[in-house]
């Protein structure tokens, strides 16, 4: 089966997927570049068993990104 989702770069998390992993992976797949990149992730798909920790794990993820001066590029 194949999910065509018109170039809208989803995630989708599983009820078994491990929360931990995911989140990081999801918040790297979003934020990379500053989300100007072609296969950045655009929305999540998550599972009604797993929302909450989900959830709670990506927003504990992305509040360490920091945006500032990096290797001399303001970004």
């Amino acid at each position: 089966m194949c999910l065509e989702l018109g170039g809208k770069d989803a995630a989708y998390v599983r009820e078994d997927a491990d929360i931990d992993y995911s989140a990081v992976e999801i918040a790297d797949g979003a934020a990379f570049n500053s989300g100007q990149s072609c296969c950045a992730i655009e929305r999540v798909y998550v599972h009604e068993k797993v929302y909450d920790s989900f959830l709670s794990k990506i927003v504990e993820e992305l509040k360490g990104y920091k945006l500032g001066d990096l290797n001399g590029m303001n970004i």
